[in-house]
């Protein structure tokens, strides 16, 4: 059963990845006929991961009363009624207005997929997990860029990704009764967690937390930054055109599936600290590719797929290596603390990032992320020396 549900868990999770690259994707084509300055797209984005806050905050009380296989299923189905929402909607204000609840249901995903596999499984899953994040990042924009290649509209796009997410509703439904020991399991867990996790006061006082937090906050600004403005970078930048960078701006998301791959079977040779110090060396050059200005535009992609791939381990390797920080009893309360300021960084910086659209130049990105890297080299550093 336990082989089974992982399986159904892994294609639960590409759901989660399907809405976070979309925006990127669509965007160029999106501004023009809503009417908007290219920077909003980062007020959308922060709008999103508003909700993101909220739903994961919310997760454990949800799943005692409903159930971890409920609440995926309708917070997967509250992610496909907000895409219709963004198909059907003639105006920036609508567009905002389903924001949040795009953002509610991509929470709710998120927690309850991530602290059960956590829970439950060996921790090479982590990583396998989310590549398959990165599987539904790339689905939507080769799904996006298909409809626009024929001609057709940003929103027909969207439609048919909130058809898909639909499709997962309707698996996931059918599946709640092998939840059912899994729920009774994750209460249990649950229990013993709340008995041993500290307040977050008391772990703001422990060694290395502080550089934990701030290092999960500069990875999602690096990885929310990218995956939102990497095709317009491209077209504005670079000179690509819009049908080929749509199609291609996928490419840091395919980097980073492939780099969860790679590491998820790695893992237990090199260990995390490792691999997140080589993932940020990688990330740091892939930037400086980006930077070249006499690139070419194999060039340019090349260093957005390596950017991925560099980007691809972090995640899944700081969040493994919690426990090694505060211990196992502690773990649980820490790895909340990091969700809450990861989503924090992709509420705040790719609105940032915007900003500087909107005063200065989207040439700046890799120098953007490039900061993000270099703070990201000393506080791993900090973070890491408590293990």
């Amino acid at each position: 059963m336990y082989t089974f549900l992982l399986v159904l868990i892994y294609i639960a999770f590409i759901s989660l990845g399907l809405p976070d690259s979309v925006l990127g994707a669509a965007w160029p084509s999106m501004r023009h006929s809503l009417g908007v300055p290219e920077g909003y797209a980062g007020f959308v984005t922060m709008l999103i991961y508003t909700g993101t806050v909220i739903s994961s905050m919310a997760t454990g009380w949800l799943n005692q009363r409903l159930g971890a296989g409920k609440v995926v299923a309708s917070s997967v189905a509250l992610t496909a009624v907000a895409l219709w929402g963004f198909s059907c909607s003639s105006d920036f204000m609508q567009l905002c207005l389903w924001a949040l609840p795009y953002g509610l249901g991509g929470g709710c995903v998120d927690a309850t997929l991530n602290n059960y596999v956590v829970l439950h499984y060996k921790p090479r899953h982590t990583s396998f997990l989310h590549c398959f994040w990165g599987v539904g990042t790339i689905i939507s924009p080769l799904v996006m860029g298909a409809f626009l290649a024929r001609g057709g509209a940003w929103t027909q796009g969207y439609q048919a990704i909130a058809i898909f997410q639909v499709a997962l509703v309707a698996v996931l439904l059918l599946s709640l009764p092998l939840w059912r020991k899994a729920n009774e399991d994750e209460r249990a867990d649950a229990l013993h967690a709340e008995a041993a996790s500290s307040s977050p006061a008391a772990l703001l006082r422990l060694p290395g937390v502080k550089s934990a937090l701030t290092a999960f906050f500069c990875y999602t600004a690096i990885e929310s930054s990218v995956g939102l403005w990497a095709t317009s970078y491209m077209i504005e930048a670079k000179g690509i055109e819009l049908i080929t960078a749509t199609r291609l701006g996928m490419l840091f998301f395919l980097g980073i599936m492939l780099g969860r791959i790679i590491s998820g079977f790695i893992s237990e040779r090199l260990g995390d600290v490792k691999l997140v110090r080589m993932g940020l060396w990688l990330a740091m050059f892939s930037f400086g590719g980006l930077l070249l200005p006499l690139g070419s535009d194999i060039l340019s992609f090349a260093s957005l797929v390596c950017l991925g791939i560099g980007c691809g381990p972090i995640f899944p390797c700081m969040i493994h290596y919690s426990p090694s920080i505060v211990g196992a009893a502690r773990s649980q309360a820490l790895i909340g603390m990091e969700v809450a300021a990861a989503s924090a960084g992709s509420i705040l910086m790719p609105a940032a990032f915007g900003l500087i659209v909107q005063h200065v130049d989207i040439s700046l990105l890799p120098c953007y992320g490039l900061l993000f890297v270099l703070v990201l080299l000393l506080l791993v550093k900090n973070m890491m020396k408590y293990g």
